[in-house]
């Protein structure tokens, strides 16, 4: 019975297969007679819908008339010259691994690549203007990204220091000086969630680029992908701490802004001290004193990386403006636009974009004075800095910190907040935020009033008021919070969930933590300290910080997205990474092989899903299937499934019979085709079987007997 009706099923499922089939075949040889009709009369009314013989030759027209006339067209479309054109296709092809596709060679490639980043020419633009598909125009995008990442041992300068005889007016005062490093922000798109870390003091939303310029404006490091919010100091000493990352020999420094601490490898000018190049410009005195010359000296000479950034941003409008590229494919792109400046700057002798760069160029103050301090100061660096300025009293006085005057005691005792009192303000700090009074990078105004007013009606003989509690209270949170944070984000350090103290698996790295980071750079070791709000906080409890992680946490910059360039052709050969295209493609769903019972059949899978077998691949051109496709792979799993089934039962029935055959051939008794005919007869009912194998010997002995007398009764 078992097996009839395990046949029945199987023909039930074919029958529906086929019928499925049927259907399925009727509609594409109706989609095919629909479209050979419309091809008939197309062709009558003498209208093409394609013609492979006059599309190529407007490609190539397209191109010729970019590359082949003159250089000035040249450097219009593409901001280089056809010899240069030429070069960088060359070694695209045979260092960059860029290959030629069956339709689209590796110039039209470049080509287009360079227009986008130039004039920031949207997909839909460039594929109306090339002839070519958006599909097409994306991919062929992203592998030239790609392989331009992968020039950057080429393409990168290698700073020189300046040397002792050095005759150049702006240089010859900085011996073993290896340039210019400066930060700049460059316009990016985000998620609204991730708007309040990527926002600057001016409330744009950009991402803070890191650039160390050599003497000739060339680039030597670009660190690009932190959010707009961090500062300058920050960016610095993650450039210093990676392990790829800006490498200072020992007596080589850079010059820096007052952004940035005075320490070994970065000189900074005198603060409080004329500076930028317009001050010397409208002011009509010369230097009076030494800082003031040495300031003179130190922004001549840094504004080498201004104008380095002037002329990055000058020919690829793409940097100069907000692009839909995701955050990945954006910092790359930024790091290609670097590569290639320096790429024109050595093969073209003469670029007619850097005459329109000013000599000096002021920078743009984006520095927050709350964030200088964070690379530890060096005595003997401020002495030569002092001797360098040739007053070494005057400067090493005029250097050093202001001291503070220690404040008079009032008599009054600081305030102590109560449990209560603190779980009353997280409370409604949380509220605050859920009823919209978060602004991108802190509340909204009145929110400390809102504040009070709760914490008077929880205490309301309180005198805790908001300019002088409140506020003090939220700020103290907020850092707290931050070292917290960047806490959980090193190894090693975990937050208990009962007494919610600091778990540190040695006083090794907790000491790492709060003095000292020892990063080892070349020949040099440069020392930061990380956080002097650590020192006291180790044993200390923190219930609160899963609240302040829903209120603080959207405005910390975590510099998660901040690329290298040996990180991102790591990243190239990482087969998980997939790079998008500025336009949205429609994701299908795709059919993968998977076992089925000893065979193969293909299953769909969405987007979203992941298969051990094969990767997803999403196409424009084609449409998602409907639901008679999706009935007919089920039912044909289905029939997989019960074949599998089938298979499975008859290797165990087979067993099984030589089981039972072993069982009887011990009872001589028994001749040949009495054992066949009754080891057919146990395998066939399985009730009997396993009645059969709970018997003694002797009680087997009596089953078969009757079994081959004919009076045994199944059942």
């Amino acid at each position: 019975m078992d097996e009839c009706t395990e046949h029945e099923e199987l023909f039930v499922l074919l029958e529906e297969i086929l019928s499925h089939s049927q259907i399925l075949l009727l509609a594409l040889y109706r989609v095919y007679r629909a479209r050979k009709r419309r091809r008939i009369l197309l062709d009558h009314v003498g209208h093409h819908t394609y013609s492979l013989t006059t599309r190529v030759p407007k490609q190539l027209e397209i191109l010729h008339d970019i590359i082949s006339y003159t250089d000035e067209i040249c450097v219009d479309y593409l901001r280089m010259d056809r010899n240069a054109f030429g070069r960088l296709c060359y070694l695209l092809e045979n260092v960059g691994g860029l290959v030629s596709t069956k339709n689209v060679q590796i110039p039209e490639q470049v080509a287009y690549f360079l227009l986008v980043l130039a004039h920031h020419t949207k997909n839909r633009i460039v594929k109306n203007g090339f002839k070519r598909f958006g599909h097409t125009i994306s991919k062929d995008f992203n592998a030239v990204l790609n392989a331009i990442i992968k020039l950057h041992p080429l393409l990168l300068s290698n700073s020189e220091p300046v040397p002792d005889d050095s005759t150049n007016d702006r240089w010859k005062w900085f011996k073993g000086c290896l340039g210019a490093l400066d930060g700049t922000h460059i316009p990016i798109r985000v998620p609204v969630t991730d708007k309040p870390r990527y926002r600057n003091m001016k409330g744009d939303i950009v991402v803070n680029v890191l650039g160390v310029s050599d003497t000739n404006m060339k680039f030597v490091y670009i660190l690009t992908g932190w959010e707009g919010s961090a500062a300058d100091s920050w960016v610095l000493k993650d450039v210093v701490a990676r392990v790829h990352g800006l490498q200072v020999p020992n007596g080589n420094y850079y010059l820096c802004d007052g952004g940035y601490t005075n320490c070994d490898g970065f000189l900074t000018p005198y603060r409080g001290v004329r500076y930028h190049t317009r001050d010397w410009v409208t002011c009509p005195f010369p230097p009076q004193n030494c800082t003031e010359f040495f300031n003179k000296t130190h922004a001549k000479a840094r504004n080498v990386i201004e104008r380095a950034f002037g002329l990055l941003k000058m020919p690829w409008a793409i940097l100069r403006s907000h692009s839909f590229y995701p955050i990945k494919v954006h910092n790359r792109i930024i790091m290609a636009c670097c590569l290639l400046q320096n790429y024109i700057r050595s093969e073209m002798l003469l670029d007619p974009l850097e005459a329109q760069v000013p000599e000096y160029v002021d920078p743009v103050e984006d520095h927050d004075v709350d964030y200088i301090e964070q690379v530890e100061t060096s005595e003997e660096w401020a002495s030569w800095r002092d001797n360098l300025a040739r007053s070494i009293t005057m400067a090493a006085n005029s250097s050093r910190a202001r001291k503070v005057p220690a404040r008079e005691h009032t008599g009054k005792s600081r305030r102590v907040w109560s449990i209560a009192e603190e779980k009353v303000l997280v409370s409604a700090m949380k509220d605050l935020v859920a009823r919209g009074y978060k602004a991108d990078n802190g509340f909204k105004t009145g929110y400390l009033g809102i504040l009070e007013h709760v914490m008077l009606q929880a205490f309301p003989l309180t005198d805790i008021r908001q300019e002088s509690h409140i506020n003090s209270k939220v700020h103290v949170w907020k850092k707290n919070y931050g070292t917290l944070a960047t806490m959980m984000t090193r190894s090693g350090f975990t937050l208990n969930s009962t007494p919610y103290t600091i778990e540190v698996e040695s006083d090794e790295a907790w000491d790492n933590f709060v003095k000292y980071v020892n990063t080892f750079v070349m020949y040099i070791i440069v020392y930061f300290q990380t956080d002097n709000n650590a020192r006291m906080m180790r044993y200390k409890s923190w219930p609160f910080y899963t609240q302040w992680r829903d209120i603080f946490g959207k405005d910390r910059a975590t510099g998660g997205n901040a690329e290298g360039f040996v990180k991102a052709v790591q990243g190239l050969f990482n087969k998980d990474t997939q790079i998008q295209s500025e336009d949205e493609h429609e994701h299908t769903p795709t059919f993968h092989l998977v076992d089925c019972g000893g065979s193969r059949l293909f299953t769909s899978m969405t987007p979203g899903e992941s298969s051990a077998t094969g990767k997803g691949k999403s196409s424009k051109k084609r449409k998602s299937i409907d639901d008679g496709d999706d009935r007919f792979i089920e039912l044909f799993s289905m029939y997989c499934e019960k074949i599998s089934d089938i298979a499975k039962r008859a290797d165990e029935a087979s067993n099984q019979r030589k089981v039972v055959f072993d069982a009887l051939d011990v009872m001589k008794e028994l001749g040949v085709e009495e054992k066949i005919s009754v080891s057919k007869f146990l395998v066939n009912n399985t009730k009997d079987l396993e009645l059969f194998f709970s018997l003694t010997e002797a009680n087997k002995s009596v089953m078969v007997k009757i079994i081959v007398e004919g009076r045994y009764r199944s059942g």
